[in-house]
Order: C-alpha cells, then sequence, then structure tokens
C-alpha cells in the first residue's frame, strides 16, 4: 500500500512539475511584505510551541523532585517510627 501511494505521488510530480515549485511567497523577494509576515509567523509558532513544550518539561522534573523528596520523607519517619 506504501509503495502504491509512494508511486503514485512520484508519477503526479514528475507529470506535472510546476505543482512541486514553491509559491510567490517563499521563492520570491526576501524583503517583501509576505515574507516578512511569514517569517514572524514561523518564529511565533515556534515559540508557542517551544514555551509549551518547556512548561511540560519543567512539570515533569518538578513532579520528579517532589517524588524523591516525599520518598526520603517516608523513609525517614519509617526509621523513626521503628526506633
Amino acid at each position: 500500500m506504501k509503495k502504491t501511494v509512494f508511486i503514485t505521488i512520484g508519477v503526479c510530480i514528475f507529470l506535472l512539475p510546476e505543482v512541486s515549485y514553491a509559491c510567490a511567497t517563499c521563492f520570491g523577494d526576501p524583503n517583501s511584505t509576505a515574507t516578512q509576515g511569514m517569517n514572524k509567523a514561523i518564529l511565533t509558532m515556534l515559540g508557542v510551541t517551544g514555551g509549551v513544550l518547556g512548561g511540560v518539561v519543567t512539570s515533569i522534573f518538578t513532579l520528579k523532585n517532589r517524588a524523591r523528596k516525599y520518598a526520603e520523607y517516608l523513609q525517614n519517619k519509617k526509621k523513626t517510627t521503628e526506633r
């Protein structure tokens, strides 16, 4: 199935090469307002994605540290009750 899809895409690109060309914004003038706007949009998307992933990683490390401290607390409590 995958092979058929790849072959179909390859034949379409070979028969219709204009489909694989870059759009006017990507291929055009780097100083145009459309290109500058697209660059700002890409940076915004990277910033939002990075912020969310950073928050997830921070939460994971926070939970890991809390679990370690709680495990140490339980071990110390167990040692003091055994005496």
